[in-house]
């Protein structure tokens, strides 16, 4: 047969001065070939798996937190119902050191009573963690207090609380009732 007729052997994709494989290298490169991608195909379910068990440690986390803060919180609705109670006592003990002391044993008595009773209330709210807003003599901060009015006067600077209207309190550092104030404008001009 004439060379140009010859057929051509097809391009190699070997390497320079390496030798082709032979057929039992040849079928383990196969073999090798074929559980790359049998691993490949495995790989999204691992990566599903591991994303899904990270989801769900981060949920358990979460509702773990979300528990704690509801029991921290479970009281914040009560007691902020029992918070006008406790600013009525306070009044009352406002208003009888305006009243004379020609009331007798009978008025004295019944005052001791009511502060006895606003005594036992806030026991009752430190026990469950309820603080009062530090207002009076501080300066104004509008995330804690409330401002109703501004006076002019001439012994406190601007900015700072010169009456407490209504107390406010506060439950594991979150504010149940922001403190109702009067705050001062300054000296008068």
């Amino acid at each position: 047969m004439p060379e140009e007729f010859e057929e051509e052997a097809p391009p190699s994709n070997k390497e320079p001065g390496r030798e082709a494989p032979s057929d039992a290298e040849a079928e383990l490169l196969q073999e090798g070939e074929g559980s790359q991608t049998e691993e490949s195909k495995g790989d999204p379910w691992k990566e599903k798996y591991i994303r899904l068990l990270a989801d769900f440690d981060n949920f358990r986390k979460r509702s773990g937190r979300d528990l704690e803060e509801s029991r921290k919180f479970a009281n914040e609705s009560i007691l902020r119902a029992f918070l006008p109670v406790l600013d009525n006592l306070e009044r009352a003990l406002q208003h009888v050191g305006t009243v004379d002391a020609e009331g007798g044993a009978g008025c004295k008595s019944l005052v001791e009573g009511v502060r006895l009773t606003q005594k036992q209330f806030l026991e009752l709210l430190e026990k469950n963690h309820v603080v009062r807003v530090q207002s009076e003599g501080a300066s104004f901060d509008p995330e804690v207090h409330e401002a109703v009015g501004y006076t002019e006067t001439d012994t406190l600077p601007e900015g700072m609380i010169v009456d407490v209207y209504q107390q406010g309190y506060r439950i594991h550092n979150r504010l149940i009732r922001p403190s109702m104030v009067t705050v001062s404008k300054g000296k008068p001009s």
